[in-house]
């Protein structure tokens, strides 16, 4: 059975509060290895927990996700998820820190740009995400641990806004003032354009995709255009639930899913594209697998 990295699954979120152990433990026995992002406090140390509990085979990232910069009411969009409020967290380097050098924490994460409608985000809001994007930047340097990006455009006040234009400005202060620069990460659920993917990979990022490619063909070009080996698969779950599955809850062992479709895109084997995505997870963060 060929192994596949899950580089994005939220197992520890409260859609899994009543059974992550079954889903982690049917990801495992699929060959499939998780990386648990977080999007606060409390999510990161649970992934820590998780991490602890599952040695080599759950691996946590830890991260103030850029939504929960600002006070909101998010409500299911997709019917997958439970509803959630966010409470206008800051940043503490501080509090932070120690759990970015946790030896089970391969990396910051999720981190960056948000500018999602609902939000209503101020300039100055917007200014509030580019500062913290660039603390958490700072600490992962710090650590020489990677990140892995969240970006997603939107509006702010009032205008048209992409946020992947800023985070690849952001990035690329970070890699070109630097020498030598050790930034390193992945644009997870990637949505940009073909040539803002170029830019990433560019400046030595990957790229990630989720269960939208499976019923979205937004961004088949850019998955062939991209090398194998700068790609990864992920789930996003619980949600981003790929085809033949929407409507349900998604978990990591569908991330086969991904794979099967990024191996139909480009003409590989279904084996080609599971051994280099795990190859380039590993390598990047650095997992013994």
């Amino acid at each position: 059975m060929p192994q596949l990295v899950d580089i994005h699954g939220h197992i520890q979120f409260s859609a899994f509060k009543d059974d992550a152990d079954e889903v982690i433990k049917r990801a495992i026995d699929s060959g499939v290895y998780i990386i648990a992002p977080s999007s606060q406090l409390s999510t990161s140390k649970r992934a820590i927990l998780y991490a602890e509990k599952y040695p080599g085979k759950v691996f946590a990232a830890v991260g103030l996700h850029p939504i929960h910069l600002k006070p909101a009411k998010f409500d299911p969009s997709e019917g997958e998820a439970p509803s959630f409020q966010t409470h206008g967290d800051q940043f503490d380097e501080k509090t932070w820190r120690p759990l970015a050098e946790n030896k089970n924490v391969i990396a910051l994460g999720e981190v960056g740009l948000d500018y999602i409608d609902r939000l209503e985000l101020s300039e100055k809001d917007r200014d509030v995400q580019e500062e913290t994007f660039r603390k958490e930047i700072e600490l992962a340097l710090s650590v020489n641990k990677p990140i892995i990006q969240h970006c997603r455009s939107g509006i702010v006040e009032g205008k048209e806004r992409d946020a992947h234009d800023d985070a690849l400005r952001i990035i690329r202060d970070y890699i070109l003032n630097s020498e030598p620069s050790t930034l390193r990460g992945v644009a997870h659920c990637y949505s940009g354009n073909i040539g803002q993917a170029k830019k990433y990979l560019d400046l030595g990022f990957h790229l990630s995709f989720t269960g939208l490619i499976t019923f979205n063909n937004l961004w088949d070009e850019v998955i062939k255009m991209a090398p194998l080996e700068r790609l990864m698969v992920e789930t996003d779950c619980p949600y981003m639930t790929p085809i033949p599955h929407r409507g349900k809850r998604n978990e990591p062992m569908y991330v086969r899913y991904m794979a099967d479709k990024i191996a139909e895109l480009k003409g590989f084997s279904f084996e080609r594209v599971a051994e280099r995505t795990t190859k380039n997870a590993q390598e990047l963060f650095g997992l013994p697998l």
